[in-house]
């Protein structure tokens, strides 16, 4: 054992110090981002478990990314290369982001099938030669994926019940607290604290469209108030006006300090609103000082034709593309999860067959590995 753990830090040295033309080498390939954290993640497991293990658990977290990665295609959602994180799995990212939960939910689901499929042919292979190594690629197949089924975000199961009901996200934290209780370990920590943060989100998602909302009215008032300028008769009035608005919202301090979520949203929410009057005031008072030094041009030295202003077409463009992202958040957070009975239906049978075939291919790996 002592000879073979000699053996692969020999190889994992040579690999880090050649590693520079070892890049050179995958960066002309599409994948080689995939094969490189590929290739580091089989020889960390390789150090701790054996070739023949650290192989079967690379080949069944790759599959499984692969599910993602062809779901994905289908959706026409671009993805990141897969990227192998030793003792962590690995993970894709879209470049995409969905428009509704159900197609999320169908891009997760793609992971742990194609995860199942991956090891249906240890079954046979098992059966023909008796080999204890194939129940054990099944028994790896089947924990990993059903693993993933867990409800909670970010795992695939919880993204595949937000269609149902992300509540059911509470549920899958429960459970997974009750496994830290039980046997705790530093990745289920970091699931569970991200599951969490994803969770409380969730639940805040109707006081954040309520301070977009505010957002959204802020934006229209500002470009309302800006297209108004050039054709101001005088440019004093405004002046005053801007600097007094100014000055009597810097005055009005918001209150710092914590406040209790959903008990004192009604103050958080008077605190965020004044902060925002605050941002566009300011905005609107630094941008009329910089279009009053403005040189005034001319269109075709017509001094009658008043060029129109770079500064404030500058600015509109600004607040337009804020006010497309605020829009589409708050349509984000008041449809995304919405999804029609029928859809919802079918992802809950989905969902339970494949927990169901696994858990059944779990405990049949069980009963076949020796005790």
């Amino acid at each position: 054992m002592k000879k073979s753990r000699s053996v692969l830090l020999a190889i994992g040295a040579f690999l880090l110090t050649n590693l520079k033309w070892l890049l050179g080498i995958l960066k002309f390939s599409k994948f080689g981002t995939t094969l490189l954290s590929m290739i580091v993640s089989l020889w960390f497991y390789a150090v701790f478990y054996g070739w023949k293990f650290a192989a079967a658990l690379v080949y069944l977290i790759f599959v499984h990314e692969m599910g993602h990665v062809l779901a994905a295609k289908r959706k026409g959602i671009a993805t990141s290369p897969a990227v192998f994180i030793p003792f962590a799995g690995a993970f894709i990212s879209m470049k995409d982001t969905p428009r509704e939960a159900s197609t999320e939910a169908y891009l997760a689901y793609g992971g742990p099938l194609a995860g199942m499929i991956a090891f249906l042919p240890a079954l046979p292979l098992y059966w023909w030669t008796q080999d204890p190594f194939w129940a054990l690629v099944i028994y790896l197949g089947a924990l990993l994926n059903l693993f993933n089924l867990m409800p909670i975000s970010p795992l695939d199961g919880g993204r595949i019940v937000s269609v149902l009901s992300t509540k059911i996200w509470l549920i899958g934290l429960i459970g997974l607290g009750a496994m830290l209780f039980a046997n705790p370990g530093p990745l289920m920590v970091f699931i569970f604290i991200i599951g969490l943060i994803t969770w409380w989100s969730r639940l805040r998602e109707g006081y954040q469209h309520q301070v977009l909302q505010y957002e959204r009215g802020s934006l229209l008032a500002f470009l309302d108030e800006i297209t108004k300028w050039p054709q101001l008769e005088s440019s004093w009035n405004k002046r005053v006006e801007l600097g007094e608005e100014v000055a009597l919202l810097d005055r009005s301090i918001p209150s710092k300090g914590f406040l209790i979520p959903f008990l004192q949203d009604e103050k958080r929410l008077k605190r965020d609103r004044l902060r925002l009057d605050r941002v566009y005031a300011h905005r609107k008072w630094d941008l009329f000082k910089q279009w009053e030094r403005e040189p005034v041009a001319f269109l075709d030295s017509d001094p009658f034709r008043p060029a129109p202003s770079a500064i404030l077409n500058e600015a509109e463009q600004t607040a337009m593309q804020r006010l497309t992202e605020v829009e589409e958040q708050m349509h984000r957070l008041t449809t995304y999860y919405t999804a029609p009975a029928s859809t919802k239906w079918k992802v809950l049978i989905a969902y339970l067959a494949l927990a169901a075939v696994l858990s059944g291919f779990y405990m049949y790996a069980q009963h076949l590995l020796p005790r």
